[in-house]
């Protein structure tokens, strides 16, 4: 009995041991193992301000510091980009952050009787999760009376139609036109991501409006490319109470005054000056009977070359007029170490006044150069690619790589086939205005045709001889129900409009010229889908034009079709739109 009551009592003992070192083990485990502790939702929201020295809106403020006090630790995002003082300071305040408050110390001595906004704009967050506070405006005045106007609005991008974002829209209490120029402004607000600004606490007045994307923070327009949008018609901030109601239920009806200022909704439209300086970047002299002139920008008017040495030559043109080709026919003109031509072109000033201005050119050739007298053999380019399915509205353009005075039908072969049999065809040859190199190939494409285009070897030579190498290009045409047609009916102010349909890849499928309003249809277009474009060419040059503030001259307005136009084949769609 002995012996048995001592085992049990190992037993336990041991049994004991165990659970000690089981629960040890547990206890190491969930030491070593330690996990996060779960907290409760995200914060979201943004500081509260609790409080300020001095108070918000308060007047006789005489001091040197402003200290914003919040109910969390802040942080500080891109405060001096991002701060705002309307009127301006000739030095921005200094804006410390420190615990839970933002301390604002002014540099500058204080106007008198003026009434000052602070846009922190976003500047201001919380520490721990970086929730920003939108549109934080803190206002006081250094006399006895807070201006209370405002206006508010909208700058677009002229040619995109899209906000402009982080542009400055000042007021000045000088309407002459060189104030952007040379004076700061008095008032100033700033844009957001969605173009729209608000300027705060003005004081009755007539104002000049300007908006300015200001490249050297100066806040002022003094370089060629900063982007700007202003307006001839004065702004005069206003206030008025009117009298709304609202229906709660069919038996309650509330009413109440609100305050109303004007003007709001303002849109403006952003554009960039065209004020590069046009000049001749570069000339070269390729080969001995070529000379190139290239310009550093599209070009304001047509170019005359003349030659000082009597020289027979020929010129191609580019169609942004920043180009020009010489070739000289003559081996005699060619072979001169030397040849001058004199060149006129139109250029700028700095008021946008077109005027003349004549150059001498001189082109060398020197012979260690290395450089080949010509080139050596005549090359074919066209405007198709071979077999492939094209629109029957279109022009067939060959170009050669030297001049071709002149291409008679005789020179190539246009067949056409329904089935296997070619049958050749006499098409329209036009050449090129712009190039003595290119020409143009007209005829009335059948639909669903099958093509074949052909130049003999030794059948066209250019003006130094060459020949070039047979050349033969293949092509169909799409069978009538693959396109589809539009029937436009536009109506809206009556004005000449360029009216453009813009591919998916921003290539301008179609282009023309028409006067409000409009009724019309187009038939064979390629399947797609399409923007609808159009603006008003105020100086009938066909091509849309910027701005220029000293002329008082806005941006070329443009329209955009709000809805994406889709084209299917065999299809006929309607697309009405008011342009105002």
């Amino acid at each position: 009995m002995y012996v048995c009551n001592e085992i049990k009592i190992n037993l336990k003992n041991y049994i004991a041991l165990l659970i000690i070192i089981y629960g040890f083990a547990i206890l190491l485990n969930s030491c070593a193992s330690q996990s996060a502790l779960e907290g409760g939702p995200k914060d979201v929201k943004p500081p509260v301000l609790l409080k300020s020295v001095p108070a918000n809106r308060s007047i006789n403020f005489s001091g040197k510091k402003i200290i914003l006090y919040f109910d969390e630790f802040i942080q500080l995002k891109s405060v001096q980009q991002k701060l705002v003082v309307s009127p301006p300071l000739n030095e921005k305040p200094e804006v410390l952050c420190k615990s839970r408050s933002v301390i604002i110390s002014f540099k500058d001595t204080l106007l008198t009787n003026t009434t000052y906004n602070l846009n922190f704009s976003d500047a201001i967050a919380d520490l721990n999760e970086g929730n920003s506070i939108d549109d934080f405006h803190f206002c006081f005045s250094t006399g006895q009376v807070i201006d209370s106007l405002k206006i508010s609005g909208k700058v677009l991008n002229a040619l995109t139609q899209k906000p402009e974002s982080g542009m400055f829209v000042m007021l000045y209490n000088d309407t002459l036109d060189s104030v952007p120029i040379k004076n700061f402004p008095f008032y100033i607000g700033k844009t957001n991501t969605n173009g729209i600004f608000n300027i705060e606490n003005i004081k009755s007045g007539r104002y000049k409006i300007f908006a300015l994307q200001d490249g050297n923070s100066n806040l002022l327009f003094d370089l060629p490319n900063e982007k700007i949008a202003f307006s001839d018609t004065l702004i005069i901030p206003e206030a008025s109470v009117q009298n709304f109601t609202d229906t709660i239920s069919k038996d309650s009806v509330v009413s109440y005054e609100k305050v109303i200022y004007k003007p709001f909704n303002l849109i403006y439209y952003a554009f960039e000056e065209d004020r590069t300086k046009q000049f001749i970047k570069k000339t070269d002299r390729p080969y001995k009977n070529k000379c190139v002139i290239l310009f550093n920008r599209i070009g304001f008017g047509q170019v005359t070359v003349n030659s000082l040495n009597f020289i027979k030559f020929f010129t191609e043109r580019n169609k942004r007029l920043d180009s020009i080709s010489i070739w000289l026919p003559d081996s005699s003109d060619y072979l001169q170490d030397t040849v001058r031509f004199q060149i006129s072109y139109f250029k700028k000033d700095s008021l946008n006044k077109i005027y003349n201005i004549t150059e001498t050119l001189v082109f060398p050739f020197k012979e260690n150069e290395k450089k080949p007298t010509q080139i050596n053999k005549l090359t074919v380019s066209t405007n198709i690619q071979n077999n492939k399915e094209i629109n029957a509205d279109f022009a067939l353009k060959i170009r050669f790589s030297n001049p071709v005075v002149k291409l008679s039908p005789d020179k190539i072969l246009l067949e056409e086939s329904k089935d296997s049999i070619f049958y050749k065809i006499n098409p329209l040859i036009i050449a090129d205005s712009l190039s003595p190199c290119a020409y143009f190939i007209y005829y009335l494409w059948k639909d669903k045709m099958n093509y074949r285009f052909t130049i003999k070897k030794d059948k066209i030579k250019d003006i130094y001889g060459l020949v070039c190498d047979t050349v033969v290009k293949s092509f169909k045409t799409y069978s009538p129900d693959y396109y589809s047609s539009v029937q436009f009916t536009f109506t809206g102010t009556k004005n000449q409009y360029i009216f453009q349909l813009i591919d998916g890849s921003g290539n301008t499928e179609l282009e023309w010229l028409d006067s409000l309003p409009l009724s019309k249809k187009i038939e064979q277009l390629n399947p797609g889908k399409y923007h609808l474009k159009a603006f008003i060419d105020e100086n009938h040059n066909g091509k849309w034009d910027t701005g220029f503030y000293l002329e008082h001259k806005q941006a070329e307005k443009n329209f955009f079709y709000p809805d994406e136009i889709n084209l299917r084949s065999n299809w006929e769609i309607e697309v009405k739109w008011e342009i105002y």
